[in-house]
């Protein structure tokens, strides 16, 4: 670890101001970031003691601790600290904002031999509505070396974008005032695209876009017109007279035969003109001998098929449903029921509280605030309906507990305006 030196941030830096205190615990100022920020903002800390301004002493080092839902950390050196040194200097790093939610990052100071831990910072990390898959959650650990780097370099990036957009306000202010056009611009070229697919598909009909276009266009028509009447060989009164004119065939010859009325089509593997009519009456189609051989006649059906005394004897009546399916007042009582409860800002107390969990482990807690819920016991099932809004004093609450008539809320630290919770309530 290295001592805490003097440290003055870029001018570039976005600097947010806080407190700690290595005594006292009032409710932190939030502190509101967005995920995968990369602009290493860097939190000023004013250290306090017992509401007194505290000096670091000369050989003292600093580092920030942070845990992550998912049981990774953050553990890192400050940045430094002014030359009061009553103020340090804290790098948010990228890993840090890899969540969204509420975080309570504490400041560790190691001097004399001994460390001590102040108040939680509060970091508020709002979700950024497009997520990054390329920056991978891991616990972090690094040098002042490395964050210091970090700082430079965003602060470099900070001045090179001002830069750009000082070089480049003429065509900024263009594209400003072209904006709708610019807008309008992806739409238009989807819909000239969807235009050309659509003309495609009647024409051509290659483009899978709907049902039935490959023998529903035009090139499709144009194949079969010419496919027609390049095989006909003409009308005939009947299939003699066909046969005396065409004795043999190709591929894809028809004629009409007057005394059928049917198309005839050459068949090239036996050698013979064959009535269309026919083959689309009967080919599908069971005879009599078929029907006979194949399907169940009244004696086998009486065989083979349940009576209506084996069916009674076999499957359940009404009394018996009746007796093994619940009914819809059974079901309707052991459904969750939504509930909607209120805690007001004033109804948190400060104390030390323990949950304890159905996998026997425990959780501790600074607030706790108690809500009348009629119905619930203690040993009720309470859930957070996805119905409930979600407000920065609801992200506050860590823990709900069921009671007599009650549901215990807990927090690490009391939110500042009323929380509402909409909650599903179960036996």
């Amino acid at each position: 670890m290295s001592k805490v030196t003097i440290y003055s941030p870029p001018s570039a830096a976005q600097v947010k101001n806080c407190t700690a205190d290595f005594d006292l615990r009032r409710a932190p100022v939030p502190i509101h970031l967005v995920q995968f920020d990369k602009t290493i903002p860097i939190l000023a800390v004013a250290l306090y003691k017992g509401g007194t301004a505290y000096k670091l002493p000369e050989d003292a080092e600093a580092n920030v601790r942070m845990g992550k839902r998912n049981n990774l950390y953050v553990y890192n050196p400050v940045l430094g600290c002014n030359e009061g040194r009553t103020l340090v200097y804290v790098a948010v790093t990228p890993q840090m904002t890899t969540q969204d939610g509420v975080f309570y990052p504490i400041l560790e100071v190691l001097a004399g031999g001994g460390v001590a831990g102040t108040s939680p910072l509060q970091l508020v990390i709002q979700r950024n509505p497009v997520q990054e898959g390329d920056l991978e959650d891991t616990s972090e650990a690094q040098t002042l070396a490395d964050l210091v780097s970090q700082a430079a370099a965003s602060a470099n990036a900070a001045a090179d974008s001002a830069r750009i957009v000082q070089e480049n306000k003429d065509a900024i202010q263009n594209a400003n005032e072209n904006i709708e056009a610019i807008k309008a611009a992806p739409a238009n070229a989807n819909a000239a695209a969807d235009s050309a697919k659509e003309a495609r598909s009647w024409a051509v009909g290659d483009t899978a876009s709907r049902p039935g276009e490959g023998m529903d266009n035009a090139k499709y028509y144009a194949a079969l017109a010419q496919q027609v009447s390049q095989g006909a060989v003409g009308w005939y009164p009947n299939y003699e007279a066909l046969y005396a004119a065409h004795d043999t065939g190709y591929d894809g010859n028809w004629a009409i035969v007057g005394d059928t009325d049917t198309i005839w089509v050459w068949d090239s593997d036996t050698g013979v003109w064959k009535d269309t009519g026919e083959s689309s009456k009967f080919a599908n189609y069971y005879d009599k001998t078929q029907i006979d051989e194949n399907f169940y006649d009244k004696t086998q059906i009486d065989e083979n098929f349940y009576d209506k005394t084996q069916i009674d004897e076999n499957f359940y009546g009404k009394t018996q449903i009746d007796e093994n399916f619940y009914g819809k007042t059974q079901i309707d009582a052991k459904l969750p029921k939504p509930v909607t409860v209120t805690v007001a800002a004033s109804a948190w107390t400060s104390g030390d509280y323990t949950v304890s969990w159905d996998d026997g482990s425990t959780t501790s807690y600074t607030a706790c605030a108690t809500a009348t819920v009629t119905g619930v016991t203690a040993d009720s099932r309470i859930a957070v309906s996805d119905r409930t809004r979600v407000t920065d004093a609801v992200r506050m609450v860590a823990a709900l507990e069921p009671g007599a008539g009650v549901v215990k809320f807990y927090a690490n630290s009391a939110p500042t305006s009323a929380a509402v919770f909409v909650l599903e309530v179960s036996q």
